[in-house]
C-alpha cells in the first residue's frame, strides 16, 4: 500500500445539481461581525452587505457570473450540440474554499480564474460568507442549499489555518475517513443525504484504499412556480432535435402575464418561482437562428442590460416538462481558462491545505434538472385571464413553444447571481 509519505495526494472533486418542483436544480461538484477591512470588503461583496448599489459591492457577484459564463461557453465549444448543465455559483465556491490552501502560481491562478486579482484570502472569505449565508434560504415555497465537505484518509492532516476558514466561512464538514472500508461511502452518501433534505441520495459509489482526500460541494434547489400549469392541459407534442429527428414530450401550457424579450435572434421569457426571489429565465433561438448564435447575445457582460429590456405581456407559453441529468468532466475546461498548475502533481502549490504534497486530480460536476407544473397557485380560468388581458394590455399575445433546443438561466434576482444555467439540446 502506498504511504502518505511516498504519494503526492490527489485531490478529488465530486460535484452534483438538484430539482425544481415546478423546477429542481441540483448542482454537487466535485461578514457579520466588525470588519476591520472594510473598504477592501466592499469590493468584493454583494449588495446585500450594503445596502447601496455600487459597482464595488457587486464586485463578488459579477465576477462569479463572469467566471460561470466563462466556463459555459468553453464547454459549449469542447461539447458541441449536446447538453450541458452546470452551477456556476457551485463550481465558484468551490474553487474559493480551495484558494484558501493554494500558494503561489497555483493560488494566482485560481484568483484570475475567478476574476478576483490582488485579493486577501480574509476578505474574499469574508464576502463569500455573506453570499454563502443568503443563499442558504428555507423559505415556505423555495428552498437553496449549498453545502461544503471535506473527506480525508486516515492519517492525512490539514493545515490549522485552511481548517479552521473551511469551517467558519464555508461551513464545511471535515472528517477522516477508512478509505479501504466498505462503509466509507455509504458515510458520506448518508451525510449529503441529510443535509441537501434527500435531494442528494447518492454521490459516492465506492472508495478506494489509495484515495486521500475527496472535497463536496452540493448546491440543491427546490421550488414552486409562482403560478403553476394545469395538468390537464399537458399534451404530447415533437421536439425538433438538432439532427433533425423529432421525439414527442409531454408539453406543459399556460397562457398568462409574462415578463417576455423579442429580438431578430431569440424569444425569452421568465417564470418566477414563489415570492419572486428566483427565476427561471428560458430562451429560444428563433428557426433562423441557433444556441451558439444566441449565446454571442447572452454574455456576463450583456445578460444585465438584456434582463432589463423583458416587459410583461400577455401569452401563451408551451414547454416540455422533463427531467434532465447531466455529468461533467471541467479538469480540461478550467485547464483551459488557466486553471493547470493545480491538476499537475509536479507543479501544484497546496502548501496552505496541508503539509503532505497535494495536487488535484479532477473535478467532475453532476446536474439534475427536473421541470413539471406544480405551483403555489393555480392558474386562472382562460375566460377570466382573456378579461383581464384585454384591460391590462393592448398589445397582441405573444406564443412560445419551446420545441427545439433552448437555453435555460436560474438566477437570483436580489443577488444577480446565476444558480444553473444549461444548453438544452435533448430534454
Amino acid at each position: 500500500m502506498r504511504t502518505l509519505k511516498n504519494t503526492k495526494a490527489a485531490l478529488s472533486f465530486l460535484s452534483i445539481l438538484c430539482c425544481l418542483s415546478g423546477l429542481i436544480a441540483v448542482s454537487k461538484t466535485d461578514m457579520t461581525a466588525i470588519f476591520k477591512d472594510v473598504k477592501g470588503l466592499r469590493e468584493v461583496s454583494p449588495r446585500i452587505v450594503f445596502p447601496q448599489r455600487t459597482l464595488q459591492e457587486r464586485h463578488l457577484v459579477d465576477a462569479q457570473v463572469r467566471f460561470g459564463f466563462k466556463l459555459f461557453s468553453t464547454l459549449t465549444k469542447s461539447q458541441k450540440n449536446e447538453n450541458i448543465l452546470i452551477s456556476p455559483t457551485s463550481i465558484a465556491l468551490t474553487l474559493s474554499m480551495l484558494y484558501n490552501g493554494a500558494t503561489g502560481t497555483t493560488q494566482k491562478e485560481i484568483a484570475q480564474g475567478l476574476a478576483l486579482r490582488n485579493i486577501n484570502a480574509n476578505t474574499l472569505n469574508r464576502a463569500n460568507q455573506t453570499l454563502y449565508n443568503d443563499l442558504n434560504t428555507h423559505g415556505l415555497y423555495n428552498s437553496l442549499i449549498v453545502t461544503n465537505s471535506l473527506w480525508a484518509k486516515e492519517g492525512f492532516s490539514f493545515r490549522y489555518q485552511f481548517r479552521k476558514n473551511s469551517r467558519k466561512y464555508y461551513q464545511a464538514k471535515i472528517s477522516n475517513l477508512d478509505f479501504s472500508s466498505s462503509e466509507a461511502g455509504g458515510i458520506m452518501n448518508r451525510w449529503v443525504k441529510e443535509e441537501t433534505q434527500g435531494q442528494v441520495r447518492k454521490i459516492m459509489d465506492s472508495t478506494q484504499a489509495d484515495d486521500v482526500l475527496f472535497l463536496i460541494n452540493t448546491a440543491t434547489f427546490q421550488g414552486l412556480w409562482e403560478m403553476g400549469f394545469d395538468r390537464d392541459l399537458t399534451r404530447d407534442k415533437p421536439f425538433y432535435l438538432k439532427n433533425q429527428s423529432v421525439k414527442n414530450y409531454p408539453f406543459m401550457s399556460r397562457k398568462g402575464t409574462y415578463k417576455y424579450l423579442e429580438t431578430p435572434q431569440l424569444q425569452a421569457a421568465e417564470l418566477p418561482y414563489a415570492n419572486g426571489r428566483f427565476s427561471l429565465y428560458l430562451f429560444l433561438p428563433k428557426p433562423e437562428s441557433d444556441l451558439p448564435t444566441i449565446l454571442e447575445e447572452i454574455t456576463a457582460k450583456k445578460s444585465r442590460k438584456l434582463l432589463s429590456k423583458f416587459r410583461k405581456r400577455q401569452g401563451v407559453l408551451e414547454l416540455p416538462r422533463s427531467q434532465l441529468k447531466d455529468e461533467l468532466n471541467l479538469t480540461n475546461a478550467l485547464k483551459e481558462l488557466g486553471y493547470s498548475t493545480m491538476f499537475d502533481p509536479d507543479k501544484a502549490e497546496f502548501s496552505q491545505l496541508s503539509s503532505h504534497p497535494t495536487y488535484i486530480s479532477g473535478m467532475k460536476h453532476q446536474t439534475i434538472l427536473v421541470i413539471n407544473e406544480e405551483g403555489v397557485t393555480s392558474p386562472p380560468e382562460d375566460d377570466l385571464l382573456i378579461k383581464k388581458a384585454s384591460m391590462d394590455n393592448t398589445k397582441e399575445e405573444f406564443s412560445l413553444t419551446i420545441d427545439r433546443p433552448f437555453l435555460s438561466i436560474i438566477r437570483d434576482n436580489d443577488t444577480g447571481n446565476v444558480l444553473f444555467m444549461g444548453m438544452i439540446y435533448e430534454p
